[in-house]
């Protein structure tokens, strides 16, 4: 019987790998070199001419079974829990910090913010969406600025710069200094949250991601916008509203610092890991087939981003999906001031909206975990996102028509309104799961934080000024997006399937843990016959 050339490909790239060589998948064997004890590929490596163009993980690939050694369950554990306690509460951290800096307008709302800068009519619309023209402008270049410097510093940089521009908003006293100071806050805030799923995707396998990023991504901002809210409502004077922009502006200058000696730019240059636990930390990686980072720009792999249909799947689910938090994140402390609560007390009944975007997280991220620990062969991704967009739309739908004086039950139905969190964050770890090739992982966070941009842009529009407080036509464009982004994520989900099917059929070695062949060569999940969607 004949052999095809990627069936031979395979079994020489087996013999090479029993060897303890470097297998590249087009037939030829790379020398090693060794690097204070590490092994370092100095050759060519998946087609691609030099080390400029593999994966930082390359150098680490074949460290142990080039020293003859293994790592065991318990090893693996241990490493977990190090990188848990030092990363997951960083990451958890800077987005926090993020969430806590986008809502600063929304509480200082509360204390004649609108008054004081003349916000007459739908201008304060326009405040909260320039925050994301801001970030529009800036998804697609700090994608590449995200590729080409170190990550940390990057995130390090950004938020030193956010906290002077939050300090000078609690100067502003006009719609046009209001916006330029909220576009560049915007902008300096893109490269966070993609930062932080490059990094997560650096340390963590697929099925080890969702938890992590459902710990990462939660509403306890409001743990802090509350009280401090709350505080400033004790101040005298005009400076009410002003403080809460000096206040949160230097927290996130102090935070800025920590990040820059704390966070890791990838797991090659972690101090916090011993030469021996990086190697661990890259081997257990590869059976993910995704790479760690690669700081060479790949033309082709952007070409490819665009031209998946995937990726304009994924951004038209997160289009919809952030219409709510566009809505909501503006104008709920004013929806509860409605009711008929002063100010700080509406500040305070902000805090349990953290809760169930929290709650949110943890049930269906946590969900996810759970799902794959114990039933592996089940795909259930897609699954628990449909069910937090029931949550979500139930409640929308409560709060759409339940009467005004019904307080209670508007409230309740508001609260639960909040719970696109657990969803959004679902998506973001399938998008990281399923996006293989450097450039292509970084075009495609863009990309996603771009429809993201958008839709905060225009949801508080739909918020007029002459609907408060019960707001009809922003509430039905709520309810709206959660039918959407159910219909989107269910055609992602079949895409996902109908490939891996086709893929089944044509990967001879389909049924393999790991290939080595194509492991750590910056491989686009297109390019990789071994690679598999999840949903």
């Amino acid at each position: 019987m004949f052999m095809t050339q990627k069936e031979t490909n395979n079994q020489e790239n087996a013999r090479k790998a029993a060897r303890n060589e470097t297998p590249t998948g087009h037939g030829e064997t790379v020398p090693e070199s060794e690097d204070n004890g590490l092994t370092a590929n100095s050759t060519t490596l998946g087609g691609n001419e030099g080390t400029g163009n593999v994966d930082v993980a390359a150098q680490f690939a074949n460290h142990l079974a080039t020293a003859g050694e293994t790592y065991s369950p318990t090893d693996e554990h241990r490493l977990r829990w190090k990188l848990d306690l030092r990363l997951v509460p960083l990451l958890w951290f800077n987005v926090t910090m993020g969430a806590m800096d986008k809502v600063t307008t929304a509480t200082a709302a509360l204390y004649n913010f609108r008054q004081d800068t003349g916000l007459d009519g739908d201008k304060y619309s326009w405040v909260g969406s320039a925050f994301y023209f801001g970030y529009l402008i800036w998804c697609l270049p700090s994608g590449s600025i995200l590729q080409k410097f170190p990550l940390a510093k990057v995130l390090c940089v950004v938020q030193l710069l956010w906290g002077c521009i939050l300090i000078a908003t609690g100067f502003a006293n006009n719609l046009a200094g209001l916006v330029t100071l909220r576009v560049v806050l915007g902008a300096l805030e893109a490269p966070i949250v993609p930062g932080n799923l490059l990094i997560l995707g650096m340390w963590y396998t697929r099925t080890e991601q969702p938890l992590r990023t459902g710990l990462m991504y939660t509403g306890l901002s409001v743990c802090f916008t509350g009280p401090i809210g709350w505080g400033i409502g004790f101040i005298y004077g005009d400076y009410q509203w002003r403080a809460m922009f000096w206040i949160t502006g230097a927290i996130t200058i102090v935070w800025a610092v920590v990040i820059g000696l704390f966070l890791p730019d990838n797991p090659v240059k972690a101090k916090f890991v011993e030469p021996r636990e990086k190697a661990i930390a890259i081997e257990r990686m590869r059976v993910d087939q995704t790479g760690i980072e690669n700081k060479t720009f790949n033309k082709g792999q952007m070409i490819e981003a665009f031209k998946d249909v995937k990726t304009w799947l994924m951004c038209l689910f997160h289009l919809t999906i952030s219409i709510p938090n566009g809505g909501l994140t503006n104008f709920a402390p004013l929806v509860i001031k409605g009711l008929g609560y002063t100010p700080q007390r509406s500040t305070l009944l902000m805090m349990p909206t953290g809760i169930i975007q929290t709650v949110a997280s943890y049930l269906c991220n946590g969900g996810v975990f759970l799902c794959l620990k114990y039933l592996p062969s089940y795909q259930t991704r897609v699954a628990w996102i449909l069910l937090g967009i029931l949550v979500g739309l139930t409640s929308t739908v409560f709060l759409r028509s339940l009467s005004l004086d019904n307080y209670h039950g508007r409230l309740a139905a508001l609260y639960m309104a909040y719970f696109y969190l657990g969803p959004y964050i679902v998506s973001l770890g399938i998008n990281t799961a399923n996006t293989a090739g450097h450039t292509k992982k970084v075009t495609t966070n863009a990309l996603i934080f771009i429809s993201y941009c958008i839709s905060n842009i225009v949801a508080p529009q739909f918020f007029l000024s002459a609907q408060a407080p019960v707001y009809p036509l922003g509430i039905a464009a709520i309810l709206g997006s959660y039918v959407l982004s159910a219909l989107f994520i269910v055609l992602y989900a079949a895409c996902c399937i109908h490939e891996n099917r086709r893929r089944d059929r044509e990967d001879a070695n389909a049924g393999e843990r790991v290939h080595v062949d194509t492991d750590f060569k910056d491989l686009t999940d297109r390019e990789n016959v071994h690679f598999r969607y999840v949903w």
